[in-house]
């Protein structure tokens, strides 16, 4: 808790909490959702893919969705812990923070999953009914990660 208080009451942290600027925390707020948006939207484009949606469309090309995907994560990961940097203390003791971040680790892993296990050109079989269970979990974990994150404010 020691690091979490220094945090709070480093110069950068009570910059962007007290400055008028929009260069300050609305900047870093509109960076997170950009990148939460570039994250989650090609995510759930793919996952619905998966479960069937545009079944004409075949499934290879959605691969190039996983650049901008990750490019979207890591902005929303550092603007995250800038946004953590202003309040660090309360966030951390937040037990829906640990339920956003928890939401947010599975939603990564199952992306990784499903590049690994069914974007592969030809994925047929078993490989398609996992591809659409991950689909399934994925978009709940998003869901899931975005109102947990939205809910942070209210508790």
């Amino acid at each position: 808790m020691t690091f979490l208080q220094w945090l709070e009451a480093s110069a950068f942290s009570s910059w962007l909490k007290e400055s008028p600027s929009l260069l300050a925390y609305p900047a870093v707020l509109f960076l997170h959702s950009v990148g939460l948006v570039f994250t989650a939207g090609p995510s759930a484009v793919i996952s619905l893919r998966l479960l069937g949606v545009g079944r004409n469309l075949p499934i290879a090309p959605f691969d190039r969705f996983f650049p901008v995907i990750w490019i979207g994560f890591w902005t929303s990961a550092a603007s995250g812990l800038v946004m953590l940097a202003v309040d660090a203390t309360t966030k951390v003791a937040n037990p829906v923070f640990s339920v956003k971040m928890i939401f947010v680790a599975a939603s990564v892993a199952l992306m990784v999953a499903v590049r690994r296990l069914v974007m592969r050109a030809g994925a047929t079989g078993p490989e398609q009914s996992r591809g659409r269970w991950l689909a399934a979990v994925s978009l709940i974990c998003w869901c899931g990660a975005i109102a947990a994150g939205r809910f942070m404010a209210y508790f």
